[in-house]
């Protein structure tokens, strides 16, 4: 379903950047009708899996289940759709809890290192998507720069499991995990860092 409205993203809005799918219609109408009883009307049609994507409360991860999805993807948009919003990770445990087993959970957003797969195992998820990173690899060394980044990701996360002192991720649970305060606390340039900044002024 993606979304229904597109937000006000700043660093394209500065670099005068136009997406080209951006362009088109973007369909607001369509998306914004969509709801609960689209969700059943394709679970009656279809004897398929569902992915319900977007998901980030615990209360729409009860809703899903209710109407058989299989797959709760907890997603924020990478943040870029509501900058203030919690981010994936926030609200996985309460995802986590709501589901209760009834579906399987996957997870993306700020998904940069190997460590932070092990991290969303041990908070819950079944799957962790990656998307950025393989669009840079890709873009820097083609089909074999995806092989290594690959080769990369798993590396980290053997060596994470290891120094957590397990030898699987079933052996995860939240005891390996704790909430830390950011390192870099966001500030009115956060939305910026590609931009040469030296050369604003105010």
């Amino acid at each position: 379903m993606d979304t229904a409205s597109y937000s006000r993203r700043e660093r394209d809005l500065a670099t005068r950047y136009v997406k080209p799918w951006r362009q088109r219609a973007t369909g607001f109408a369509y998306q914004a009708g969509l709801n609960w009883d689209h969700v059943k009307r394709y679970k009656d049609l279809h004897d398929l899996p569902l992915i319900l994507k977007g998901v980030a409360t615990a209360e729409d991860a009860v809703l899903a289940c209710e109407h058989g999805v299989e797959f709760v993807y907890v997603s924020n948009h990478g943040g870029r759709q509501l900058d203030h919003g919690r981010g994936s990770m926030d609200v996985l445990p309460e995802v986590v809890d709501a589901v209760a087993g009834r579906a399987k959970i996957l997870i993306d957003g700020s998904i940069c290192r190997g460590s932070d797969i092990v991290k969303a195992i041990a908070a819950g998820a079944d799957l962790v998507g990656i998307g950025r990173m393989q669009c840079f690899a890709l873009a820097a060394a083609g089909q074999a720069g995806v092989v290594r980044l690959l080769e990369l990701l798993e590396d980290e996360v053997q060596r994470c499991l290891g120094l957590l002192g397990v030898t699987s991720f079933a052996e995860l649970d939240r005891s390996y995990v704790r909430p830390a305060a950011p390192a870099n606390p966001p500030h009115v340039l956060s939305a910026f860092p590609l931009l040469q900044i030296e050369d604003y002024r105010y």
